[in-house]
């Protein structure tokens, strides 16, 4: 560390993880969404399909 810099403070520490856990679930979820869309557009297509 240069100059004054502090080490980060425990709490300051444990609310950024937390930050981050949050925005990579997030991200997580909007991906699950989608692979969740893609399936139940690929049964819909499937089912149109088969009725014919």
């Amino acid at each position: 560390m240069s100059g004054g810099e502090q080490p980060l403070p425990r709490l300051d520490a444990l609310r950024f993880a937390r930050r981050v856990i949050e925005q990579q679930a997030a991200r997580q979820l909007a991906l699950i969404d989608r692979w969740i869309a893609e399936e139940e557009q690929a049964l819909w297509e499937y089912r149109n399909e088969n009725q014919r």
